[in-house]
């Protein structure tokens, strides 16, 4: 897998985090300031996400000491994905905060749900991105709207559960691929299968005489990537 690099430190981000089963990443207008369209969107999303058994996790779930950004980094590293809630009366600054928060969760490979106002304009780069759309006084629709894209999140743990089992029956097991793809299934839907999956991925690491043969994928992935980018570096 490509190595990715904190935005905070620019140190490779490998770090340890505490992982956070069925937790949603919450990004919205905190405090004071906030519409009441914001408080009905978030008000709609924390109903669903408390009957469908997900925890909803914000920047102000856990105090820190560290920096503020650090704490976000982790809590989007440990959850299993994210929802992010604007409306035309979001603040420009906060509105930015949010589509860099979208943007880690997507870097760090968590799918996002968004939800917005009717009235409310996306990024010119998120046009084409769907999203639940929110008219005010329409909040069964809204729930309603909010629980169909959990569901496809769910649906997407399966998957990768599916790609998970993929590359261990690979003929050279790809133990590297197939831990990113239990452990992302994993924080999404607690599930024993990927949790029982994660522990006998380790066993058999564990078991190997010859750990140089099981990561034979991951080292030809790797030798690819940097032909590739050797091959395609522009000419001096």
């Amino acid at each position: 897998m490509s190595l990715i690099f904190s935005p905070l430190t620019e140190d490779v981000l490998e770090s340890p985090f505490e992982p956070i089963p069925r937790g949603a990443f919450v990004m919205l207008q905190l405090g004071d300031g906030t519409s009441k369209l914001e408080s009905d969107m978030d008000e709609a999303v924390c109903t669903v996400l408390s009957q469908k058994k997900f925890k909803t996790i914000k920047a102000t779930t856990k105090r820190g000491h560290k920096d503020y950004l650090e704490k976000i980094i982790q809590l989007i590293r440990g959850c299993g994905y994210g929802i992010a809630i604007f409306s035309e009366y979001t603040p420009a600054p906060t509105l930015a905060n949010i589509f860099f928060e979208i943007a880690l969760c997507n870097l760090l490979g968590k799918p996002v749900i968004i939800v917005k106002s009717a009235g409310a304009s996306a990024p010119s780069d998120f046009v084409r991105t769907e999203w639940v759309s929110y008219t005010d006084g329409s909040n069964t629709q809204l729930k309603n709207d909010i629980k169909k894209s959990i569901d496809s999140i769910v649906k997407l743990a399966n998957y990768y559960e599916k790609l998970g089992d993929i590359a261990m029956e690979a003929g050279d097991i790809d133990f590297e691929l197939a831990f990113e793809r239990f452990k992302q299934a994993t924080l999404i839907t607690n599930k024993r299968s990927t949790v029982n999956k994660i522990s006998k991925l380790l066993r058999q690491l564990n078991s190997s005489d010859d750990c140089a043969e099981y990561i034979k994928a991951a080292r030809a992935r790797f030798q690819k990537s940097v032909i590739q980018f050797t091959k395609l570096y522009p000419e001096r």
